[in-house]
């Protein structure tokens, strides 16, 4: 078992409790079948057969504080989806724990071929904003889980080198949440739906005109007026429907502050999104044992493509959607600017390659330094493009541009460095004593590009372990990290839709 929390970007900050017992540090042990991640050219170092089975409880504290957004004529958003003044400027975004599980199993073949499979948790983020959060506008909640299987094959040349390659198969799943201003979009529809009235007053005012010149006519020629006082009275009722609308979009114009049924804040709706994927990848390694006290290592995992797809669902909360009089117009006018209670959805992700070259060295009987530098290309992630089943209206861009089937982030991240060292003391014959300290770099470059549910920043990995041989059959380990994460500010941008 360990407790830990995440790593840069939105990797998941350890695939093995021995590993993390010294930072990540020592890839280049290859002490048990978790070298299947680490460098899996580690598997020669194995005999038989050998499984380990793994359990990370990840721990996670982020908070935020003091924040404040602005609506795009640049008022302060002040208020809350239900019209209150209950809004939510700091909070704490993260689950109190979350499991996570890794296995490994080895098997030699003969004295030149390994067999391996690992299951383990590549990648990882979870953040959630609360509704009433003054946030809310940004997307405000992330979820995404990968699940990868690996089979691998690793080969001895001779008693120098090894070598493996492993083929990945990784399931992602992702879901997402964020609010949507509505307030502007529903006083456009509310003009239209003005203009439309007026026209409707108009005709119905001329009908009724006639109605009545026709029953003066029939009276004077002594006939039966009932149907046509029947007709009348209907397009009277339609008379007095449409006056109280035309009174009812008015007010809403004349007063269009978040306690009306439009303006700012008074229309809230939100995007619910999921979506799930296959992507395939691969590894290299290669390990050399320099002499009998030396060894080094290099291991290589490539990217996975993924193109999620799933559905989309918008809510549409705010008070205005639940005005007596107007409500169900207001509804339509949204509905009618393609923003669908449910349609398709979906976004193209790529997790990113990385490299790592490690060593380690036997200082003598006792005591064993390990060190490791992984490189990541997490400039992958340097855009992402929700694209919807509907194209919808928008706020005009710089080209005005009105219509739209897309959603994009920019957070243009940067590739990383990840340097550790460790060590380990084999206090006794059974008891194994293990610490480590790393530099984890973050891919965020700055403020402007720091997205609020990824607040991610540099941090120092302080980490220390335990392995315990309970006989020749069975170990236990156990670590614990603490992450020192630097603050962080974000500037994020404004709202609207």
């Amino acid at each position: 078992m360990a407790q830990s929390a995440w790593a840069s970007g939105y990797h998941f900050g350890t695939q093995s409790v021995s590993s993390q017992s010294t930072a990540n540090s020592s890839a280049a042990e290859a002490a048990d079948p978790s070298t299947i991640f680490y460098n899996p050219a580690g598997l020669t170092k194995l005999e038989g057969t050998q499984a380990t089975i793994n359990l990370n409880i990840v721990a996670p504290n982020v908070k935020y504080k003091d924040a404040k957004a602005y609506y795009p004529d640049g008022s302060e958003i002040t208020r809350a989806p239900d019209g209150s003044t209950n809004v939510e400027r700091d909070g704490k975004i993260t689950d109190d724990a979350v499991i996570a599980p890794h296995g490994y199993i080895s098997h030699q073949v003969n004295d030149k071929v390994w067999l391996g499979f690992g299951m383990y948790v590549p990648f990882g983020s979870g953040t959630e904003y609360d509704e009433n959060s003054v946030l809310r506008y940004n997307l405000n909640e992330l979820g995404l889980k990968t699940l990868a299987i690996q089979p691998t094959v690793a080969y001895k040349l001779n008693d120098r080198h090894s070598f493996a390659v492993g083929f990945i198969a990784q399931h992602t799943t992702a879901e997402l949440r964020q609010y949507a201003n509505f307030g502007p979009a529903v006083a456009g529809s509310l003009r239209n739906t003005g203009s439309q009235i007026a026209t409707g007053l108009t005709q119905v005012a001329s009908g009724i005109q006639q109605v009545q010149s026709g029953i003066a006519a029939t009276e004077a020629a002594g006939g039966d007026t009932t149907a046509l006082q029947a007709q009348l009275t209907a397009l009277q009722t339609q008379q007095a429907t449409l006056t109280a609308q035309q009174a009812a979009v008015g007010g809403a114009l004349a007063n269009a502050t978040a306690n009306s049924p439009v303006g700012n804040g008074a229309a809230d709706g939100y995007a619910k999104v999921k979506g799930d994927d296959w992507g395939f990848g691969y590894n290299l390694a290669w390990m050399w044992d320099i002499n009998e006290r030396a060894r080094v290592g290099m291991n290589y995992r490539s990217k996975i493509s993924h193109t999620l797809k799933g559905d989309g669902e918008w809510h549409l909360v705010g008070n205005a959607f639940n005005d007596p009089v107007l409500g169900s117009t207001i509804q339509q006018g949204i509905r009618d600017r393609g923003y669908a209670e449910k349609e398709d959805a979906s976004v193209k992700i790529t997790t990113p390659e990385s490299l790592s070259v490690h060593g380690m060295y036997k200082i003598d009987p006792k005591w064993n330094v390990y060190g490791d530098v992984t490189w990541t290309r997490h400039s992958r992630f340097s855009r992402a493009d929700l694209m919807w089943g509907n194209e919808k209206d928008v706020t005009a861009d710089e080209n005005g541009n009105a219509k739209s089937n897309k959603t994009t982030l920019n957070p243009n991240w940067r590739n990383t460095y990840k340097v550790s060292l460790g060590a380990s003391y084999q206090y006794s014959e059974p008891l194994q004593l293990r610490a480590g300290i790393a530099y984890d770099q973050s891919p965020v470059k700055n403020a402007n590009y720091r997205m609020s549910t990824l607040p991610d920043n540099d941090r120092i990995w302080l980490s220390m372990g335990a392995k315990y041989d309970i006989n020749r059959q069975h170990s236990v380990n156990v670590a614990y990290s603490h992450l020192f994460i630097k603050n962080a500010t974000a500037k994020i941008g404004r709202a609207h839709v």
